[in-house]
Order: C-alpha cells, then structure tokens, then sequence
C-alpha cells in the first residue's frame, strides 16, 4: 500500500520567488543547500542550522551545480563549466559547452563513484527541438557526447552502490535505468524505470540509502519514492504543482524541493504562493551518498 504524506508536513524555507528553482545540492562541508533560479540568472544558498540565505548573480542562465572535491562548487552556466567559491565567486572556465551555439544551455547533471559528471545539455528558446545531448566529462576534462538529440535532460542520479544510471529525457515521459560500470564509465540499454501520462512528467530526482529514487513530479504537484524495482512507495503531496528536484540535506534526512512558478497563470500563482520557493520536508530513510567531480 502506497503511504501518502500530506502536503501540511511539507514547509517553506527559502522564499526567493524563482522563475525555475533547480538543483538543489546539499554541501555538508559549509552545512549549506545551493539551489539556483535558472532564469532569474542567480545561485542561492540556504543553511538550514543558522537560517542564513544568500544571492550570487551569475552572468547566465544556470543549469547544475556539483559538489567539487577540492572545494567549493562546479556551476554549469549556458557556455560551459566554471568553479564557485562562495568567498570568492566564479572562477575561470573549466570547460566550454556548446559555448559557439547561442540556443543551448547546461541541464542538470550528477557525479559517478570516479568523480566524472554526466550531464545534459537542452534548447533554451523554447523550440522544444532535440538539439541537446547527454554528456560525460572525465577527471581529466576529457568530454565525451554520450548520446545525441536530447530535448530537455533531467533525472540523472546514480543508485547508492553506483552501478544503476537513471536518466529522462523529459518530454519522452520516461525515467531510463541503465546498468553502468564505474570503472570504465559505460552504460547499457535503456529500460524504462517509470513512465508518466498527460501533462505530468519527470523532473528531477535523488536517491536514498535503501536504493529508492525520489522523483519531482512537474504537474503532479508531489514527489514520489519509487523502490529499485520501479514499485510506488511514498508519495508526498507538495503545495505547489510545479516542483523541479529533491535533494537530501540537513540531518540527513531532511528532503529539500525547488520548485517553479515560471508557465503559472495569476490564478494559478494566486493559488500557489509558495511556488518558486525552497521547500522541505522530513523523512524516514536518509540520503545516499554524497558524490562529488575530480575535476
């Protein structure tokens, strides 16, 4: 049987009005949630024990933020990769992406066991055409396109022992599992996870200890945990209908949710105050493990 929690357990805690809130990555060394607002062209950080927010413009449309092993952040912006050091801002680019090619921008991303970031790359003016790619970038800046004619990337999270891959390719409705050696960092075919109908779709996901994948359902208006096997598990019930990404923070067992008020009505904002807020909510299983790039 499905547990529910109803939306009443699920609150506020960064209020910033984000047009996409997105990506929300939990930095135990500074006990901090960065978090972005893609259009709005800021990344914003959250400390849970303090209550201390902050606001960094960036000089683009940001699309993933990774922990980095040797400190601080790698934000991916419309051009390409840079490092962030919250003292000391953006830093010179790491690498170029797509940087000749003005109708694309960086989408999520995650990091593997090895420390190498997989990401996507989407359309930007609203097309919806297939001119995106998924994406893997090595602990030594080598850059491997790793499949072609994305729309919009999302999903991308590896399972706790890091040998299953999860990826969507948004409008397809669909999460893909994949298994996936770390060692050589290759995955296989594809098997569907979970598929959605209508106007519901996957957006972003995290994954616990236990294995299960935690899944921002954009139009559903809740998150869902879904075993290994793809079964239902909990469903969360979120007071805005838009959320983006979960990501584990805190105590470990705290789930943070971005969330988006951008393609809302009046009505629907009237309705919806908290949408394009940080959101979080308390759980029973903890986070999985914390991955970061070698680069």
């Amino acid at each position: 049987m499905t547990r529910v929690i109803k939306r009443d357990a699920v609150k506020a805690v960064h209020e910033a009005n984000a047009m996409t809130g997105e990506v929300p990555c939990w930095d135990p060394r500074s006990a901090t949630l960065w978090w972005i607002d893609v259009q709005g062209q800021r990344l914003l950080g959250f400390s849970p024990q303090t209550g201390r927010q902050e606001v960094h413009n960036v000089p683009s449309m940001p699309g993933l933020i990774v922990l980095r092993q040797s400190g601080g952040l790698v934000v991916g912006l419309e051009d390409g990769l840079y490092p962030f050091d919250p003292a000391k801002g953006l830093g010179e680019r790491l690498i170029a992406v797509e940087a000749d090619d003005s109708r694309t921008r960086i989408n999520d991303g995650a990091a593997d066991d090895v420390g190498r970031l997989w990401f996507g790359s989407m359309d930007k003016t609203g097309s919806g055409e297939p001119i995106g790619s998924l994406y893997c970038l090595s602990p030594d800046l080598r850059l491997k396109v790793a499949k072609p004619k994305i729309r919009i990337p999302n999903a991308t999270a590896f399972s706790p022992d890091g040998r299953t891959f999860y990826f969507a390719d948004t409008p397809t409705r669909t999460i893909e599992a994949h298994d996936y050696d770390p060692g050589r960092g290759e995955f296989g075919a594809p098997r569907a996870f979970v598929r959605y109908a209508g106007a519901e779709k996957p957006d972003g996901t995290c994954v616990d200890a236990e294995g299960a994948l935690w899944v921002a359902v954009i139009e559903g208006g809740r998150l869902e945990r879904r075993l290994a096997d793809g079964t239902l598990h909990t469903v969360i019930e979120l007071p805005v209908s838009r959320p983006t990404m979960p990501m584990f923070g805190g105590d470990g067992r705290t789930l943070y949710i971005t969330s988006q008020r951008r393609f809302l009505s009046a009505e629907r904002l009237t309705r919806e105050p908290l949408a394009g807020d940080l959101l979080a909510v308390g759980v029973e299983v903890p986070a999985g493990p914390s991955r970061m790039v070698a680069f």
